[in-house]
């Protein structure tokens, strides 16, 4: 209450200065008129009265200062002050002003843009319930190594899901194509995620016969049901299966991607012993229970996974999962991105110091003009410090119009960056403007203008009267203000030098992934996914046909010279694994089979792609 009542003092002296000054002005006219009539009771003439009084009360005005620095407030009001003046003095030099103000836009909104994209990639938490306590089990597992760590583990509730597949939705007019996530049935329990509508799938749903539900998106909600909020029970037809419709998610709901449409619960069925162990290795995620750690939790994996790796039906290598943790869930998110973004957010850092060393010179520039008027302030009484803070608001001033413009120059560049960089990137969708990157630009632009402005005000504010109001004061100050440019370019242009290196290092690098072999020749190839319910191949033989005839209709198409399947293309990081033996190449049997990656083509698929075929013949 104290604190709230010398504010409230302070603030109310503030805006009472009009009347605060007038009460000043006639005390300390009293007090002249005393002295005055003392002087000439003592028998002094009237005008040397008033001269000896003036004299021994020294300048008026600075004695007006003097008292109101005893208010502690008066740091308030030449705050102001200085920002009206300040505002007067860059309108008399719109040149310069506009010059200096486009220079820390383009320092200032760049820093923006990259820290908006490290504020909703690295530093903002993840939306859902206490995410610290989030954590991801490292490496893939199939679902009965989910099963047994799900009933194992003590010190963690662990749920699993394959990222997104591609499902097909007929039934309701043309068959369209969706992107799907299957979730265990505790995945969000684990999230803490609670739905727009209905609700989320049940401890069991994800097994044999009790599985047959589905949640949607809420933009799928929205573009292909309309927002119907009578959507909960009804059924639709995925893959030729009935599911009925038991929740949507909320529209910043985006796990485990932001092209998720859909989420259907796992089919964890032991009979089906392929499925169960030998496919569908998944990301696994949980929740630290009540008073349990990471290190606890840490531990307890590493014991339990050598368990789980003993319970498939056929021998696993001694190294499966070796090198299993949990870490924080976040930073399994952002994995790499964190340091990338890191680095490019020092890079722009760089650039905005480079704004500010030519924003400095300028202003060094301008105080070489500026001397005679800084020797008239202070020979009214001015002191350094006063003429250092004025110069020091017309810096502030200059940043925040740069921080403005700077601002309105990040909203387009989040959007172009969000445009530019790849689909893939974690939790792009995230990226903002918030108020964590309105503080940071806030931030930014008092100590950019701070940085740029202080050593140009000290240097302003040194002042010799006797020479700064003579006619060569302008050529005296500007000789005085050379070595401290001197200084700020050189340094400019070291730091110019570092970012040229890195970015020529940059650009070498790509220009060298741009020419690497990659093994075909994509030139004047055309693609496109073919996703067939899976009823579609039951029996196998419809299946084969339907491909065949595809194929043929292909090859029939004008202007084309080929054609091919395969169930990946190159480079898309999706690709079947098998453990195998080279015949006549003998290993040690405590050592691991080689894994080998697999792609199922037809005969011409070598061909179309240019692949060259170094021994041997083809399909």
């Amino acid at each position: 209450m104290r604190f709230l009542r010398k504010i409230s003092l302070r603030l109310r002296s503030l805006f009472r200065r009009e009347s605060a000054d007038s009460e000043l002005s006639t005390e300390l006219h009293f007090h002249l008129e005393h002295q005055i009539a003392s002087n000439i009771a003592s028998g002094m003439p009237p005008a040397e009265a008033r001269r000896a009084a003036l004299r021994e009360f020294g300048g008026v005005e600075q004695l007006k200062e003097e008292c109101r620095d005893m208010r502690k407030t008066n740091w308030l009001q030449d705050f102001a002050q200085d920002l009206r003046y300040g505002i007067r003095t860059l309108r008399k030099s719109p040149g310069f002003t506009a010059v200096a103000v486009l220079t820390l836009a383009l320092g200032i909104g760049a820093n923006t843009a990259i820290f908006s994209l490290v504020n909703g990639i690295v530093l903002r938490p993840l939306p859902y319930s206490q995410p610290q306590r989030l954590v991801s089990i490292t490496d893939s597992y199939p679902e009965g190594a989910l099963v047994a760590m799900r009933a194992s583990l003590k010190t963690v509730d662990v749920g699993g899901y394959t990222e997104s597949t591609e499902l097909n939705l007929t039934g309701r007019g043309n068959p369209t194509r969706l992107y799907a996530a299957s979730v265990s049935s505790e995945l969000f329990s684990i999230l803490g995620a609670t739905p727009e509508l209905g609700r989320i799938f049940q401890p069991g749903e994800d097994q044999p016969g009790r599985d047959s539900f589905v949640i949607l998106s809420h933009a799928l909600w929205q573009s292909d049901f309309g927002s119907d909020p009578s959507i909960i029970g009804r059924s639709i037809t995925l893959e030729g299966i009935d599911r009925r419709i038991v929740g949507v998610m909320p529209l910043d709901f985006r796990f485990p991607s932001s092209k998720t449409q859909l989420w259907i619960p796992l089919h964890l069925d032991p009979r089906d012993i392929g499925a169960y162990w030998g496919a569908g290795f998944m990301p696994a995620i949980g929740r630290l229970r009540d008073g349990a750690t990471l290190e606890q939790a840490r531990a307890e994996v590493r014991a339990t996974l050598p368990r789980i790796r003993g319970m498939f039906p056929w021998k696993m290598p001694d190294l499966l999962w070796a090198g299993s943790s949990i870490v924080p869930l976040q930073q399994s998110i952002v994995g790499d991105t964190r340091a990338t973004l890191l680095i490019l957010l020092g890079a722009i850092c760089l650039v905005l110091l480079i704004a500010c060393a030519n924003v400095a010179n300028l202003l060094l520039s301008r105080a070489a003009t500026r001397q005679r008027e800084m020797a008239v302030r202070a020979a009214l009484g001015a002191g350094r410090w006063r003429i250092c803070r004025q110069l020091l608001a017309e810096s502030v001033i200059l940043a925040i119009g740069g921080a403005a413009l700077g601002l309105l120059l990040a909203v387009n560049g989040v959007s172009w960056l969000k445009l530019l960089l790849p689909a893939n990137t974690p939790r792009l969708a995230a990226v903002s403007i918030d108020w964590r990157v309105l503080a940071f630009t806030a931030a930014v632009a008092l100590l950019t203008g701070l940085i740029f402005g202080f050593a140009p005000a000290l240097h302003a504010s040194r002042i010799d009267l006797t020479d700064s109001l003579k006619s060569s004061a302008q050529n005296s100050g500007a000789a005085r203000g050379n070595r401290l440019r001197t200084i700020l370019a050189v340094a400019e242009i070291a730091v110019a030098v570092v970012l040229v290196i890195g970015a020529g290092l940059m650009i070498k690098s790509l220009w060298e992934l741009s020419h690497v072999n990659p093994g075909f020749s994509p030139e004047s190839i055309v693609t496109a996914r073919i996703t067939p319910n899976e009823s579609l191949c039951k029996p196998l033989s419809r299946c084969k046909n339907f491909y065949e005839e595809l194929i043929a209709r292909v090859r029939a198409l004008p202007g084309t010279k080929s054609a091919a399947l395969v169930n990946a293309l190159p480079l898309n990081g999706r690709y079947g694994g098998y453990a195998a033996d080279a015949e006549d190449h003998p290993r040690n049997p405590k050592d691991p089979a080689f894994v080998l990656g697999e792609s199922i083509v037809t005969p011409d698929y070598l061909r179309v792609m240019g692949i060259p075929l170094l021994r041997g013949r083809e399909f």
